[in-house]
């Protein structure tokens, strides 16, 4: 099983407008829906929206002096066993973290020492841990241990 997070920004019932951020650490997928909320709160200063989008953020902060707040904490308990999701409607806008365990939206790096992992849209054909070529999942060795 190889567990992964989607975070998406997109308009309610609309596809995203760019490729959504990918990562397979549960933390970093946090932390990118932080970014979006706040950047999004931020291009819209001063609207009740934005206000709502910067409270949204302040609850998923996971800085190391925030590690042990309760929303930090009971959005990662689900998201690290592969459970759940996360999503948060600001007026049009929706913020999502996808918990997704599909194969085919990932390269993969062969080495099973190394095992990382990359999106689809990278356009570095080179693992970034140690550099040899990613490969699509059903050429990977060690999905099938």
């Amino acid at each position: 099983k190889v567990t992964h997070y989607h975070v998406i920004e997109s308009n309610a019932g609309c596809l995203p407008e760019a490729e959504p951020y990918l990562t397979d650490d549960p933390g970093l997928a946090l932390d990118m829906l932080v970014q979006l909320l706040t950047s999004w709160g931020e291009a819209e200063a001063g609207d009740q929206e934005a206000r709502q989008a910067a409270a949204i953020a302040e609850l998923y902060r996971t800085s190391p002096e925030d590690a042990g707040r309760a929303g930090t904490a009971d959005a990662l308990a689900p998201l690290s066993a592969g459970q759940g999701g996360i999503c948060h409607a600001v007026g049009l806008r929706e913020f999502e973290i996808q918990v997704c365990q599909e194969r085919d939206c990932l390269k993969y790096c062969p080495d099973g020492g190394c095992r990382a992992i990359t999106s689809l849209a990278d356009t570095d054909p080179w693992c970034w841990c140690c550099g040899k070529p990613y490969v699509p999942w059903d050429a990977c060795p060690w999905l099938s241990d």
